[in-house]
């Protein structure tokens, strides 16, 4: 067998080679996405997020299996197989490297996907050459498009500053963390570097917003990587750091800074879903009125009101079910922790919610933020099953416990509010009924003129007879866990 032949052979079989990490587990080469060098070690990492040690540096892997890892980094090692894209990674307003003819240019300078993992492994210029030699081009500059983060982050004005020396930082150690934060903590930057990233379109002054949205960034970032401490729990907390960013540069701390923060925040969280509440630290105040099922976890009973915490903890806890009480509109930090909770114990099982809420708007939209909330931290929400509805209550009942939820005047396509309702509550309260669909729930009084007053009823869930909800709660649970339920009674 010629040299040629021998070494087309070996190259063959090489991805099913074993490798053996430094507690001598055994995987195949293949199984490995990439191996990469951090403090002092180095690991693989498998397809599916395990990590590994590994026994041996990542020279000793570059040269012995040369034929299937590619070293694109100097503490990286790629399965050259397993490239799925090339993405440049320079936000708008960060300044790539300059080009250099002997190492490649800007343009070299990327980043690659890989199949196996959501990880982004960076390429830097001294190893560009090889991999383009692995993909057989001359140049990268058609293959890196836009990367999605790298445009979202861009329209949202967001720079992610040194995001790729954050990416091979060592958090522990204390001399390169305090180096890379004096060249890139914008809270240290001088008024012109303010100016030079965050000038306002036009004239000579710092956008305010822009430092704020920038600066929480970061800290998300750097709290991630563990290189910044997380907030004490306190929300406030947070700001006090940047108003001491702002109070520096005097001429941009104003009054309304504390309510751009919030908003900021806010928009940065539920709107933009850049990062959670909870990645910062803060603390969920409503922890003690949920709790997770110890039989029936991915079964969640749920109240729109603090007060009935007591008769839904014990419902939950004779059917070892998860439970969750709000106080009114479910509030997004809390859901991210009970969300996090239920995947700990639910194992990927879909969610059933059984919801006690007002026969209201505002009970609906409870019930329907609690939903969504849970779908935006990853769960599936398979069935939701109303405990109090209008079948809970007769007509005479309906007649006696109703109360107003809103009034409206009405003469043909013409609609307007009685005081103190507004046009949005009427739409809302509109849009409820038509879902209803009870004409219980409404009624009409002539006013002359050719107007007539309409009245939308609501019911609140305290009305309910507490027994027949429990009922209802146990047929909701399925014929299959039904008798759970009635054995733990």
């Amino acid at each position: 067998m010629t040299q040629d032949l021998e070494t087309r052979v070996e190259r063959l079989y090489l991805p099913e080679r074993p490798m053996f990490s430094r507690d001598n587990q055994v995987f195949r080469i293949r199984d490995a996405v990439y191996l990469y060098g951090e403090g002092g070690k180095t690991y693989a990492a498998l397809d599916g997020g395990k990590r590994l040690e590994l026994p041996q540096n990542l020279n000793f892997y570059e040269t012995g299996l040369g034929g299937y890892f590619l070293r694109v980094h100097r503490s990286f090692l790629v399965a050259v197989e397993r490239v799925t894209g090339v993405f440049e990674r320079y936000p708008e307003g960060e300044a790539a490297p300059a080009p250099s003819r002997d190492r490649g240019g800007a343009a070299d300078e990327c980043e690659l996907g890989l199949r196996g993992t959501d990880a982004r492994i960076p390429v830097t210029g001294t190893y560009s050459r090889g991999l383009k030699k692995a993909m057989g081009v001359s140049s990268l500059d058609h293959l890196v498009p836009e990367h999605p983060l790298d445009k979202a982050l861009r329209l949202y004005e967001l720079i992610d500053f040194g995001w790729r020396e954050l990416f091979g930082l060592d958090p522990k150690n204390a001399a390169a963390v305090e180096a890379f934060k004096k060249k890139w903590d914008i809270k240290q930057f001088s008024r012109d570097r303010m100016l030079s990233y965050f000038r306002q379109f036009g004239v000579n002054e710092i956008n305010t917003k822009r430092v704020i949205k920038n600066i929480i960034y970061q800290m998300f970032r750097w709290i991630k990587k563990g290189i910044e401490p997380p907030s004490d729990g306190n929300i406030r907390s947070l700001w006090y750091r940047i108003k001491a960013v702002l109070a520096y540069h005097s001429n941009i701390l104003g009054p309304g800074d504390v309510d751009t923060f919030y908003n900021t925040l806010q928009e940065m969280v539920e709107d933009q879903n850049l990062f959670r509440y909870k990645d910062f630290g803060f603390l969920d105040m409503n922890e003690p009125y949920r709790g997770t099922g110890a039989k029936l976890p991915e079964v969640v009973l749920a109240s729109e009101k603090l007060g009935h915490y007591l008769f839904i903890k014990k419902l939950a806890v004779e059917a070892g079910v998860s439970f969750i009480c709000m106080k009114g509109e479910p509030a997004v930090l809390s859901l991210e922790y009970f969300a996090d909770d239920l995947k700990r114990v639910c194992g990927g099982k879909p969610i059933t919610v059984l919801c006690v809420s007002d026969l209201d708007p505002a009970g609906y939209s409870i019930e329907g933020n609690l939903v969504g909330g849970l779908q935006r931290n990853g769960h599936q929400v398979a069935r939701v099953v109303k405990l109090v509805d209008p079948s809970s209550f007769t007509t005479e009942e309906i007649g006696i416990v109703r109360y107003p939820v809103v009034s409206f005047d009405v003469k043909g396509d013409q609609v307007k509010p009685v005081p103190p309702a507004s046009m949005s509550q009427v739409t809302k309260g509109r849009d409820w009924f038509n879902a209803l669909k009870d004409d219980r729930f409404i009624s009409e009084k002539d006013k002359g003129g050719g107007w007539k007053t309409v009245t939308i009823w609501g019911i609140e869930s305290d009305a309910a007879d507490r027994e027949a909800i429990r009922r209802r709660f146990l047929e909701g649970l399925g014929s299959g866990l039904r008798k759970l339920g009635k054995g733990k009674r």
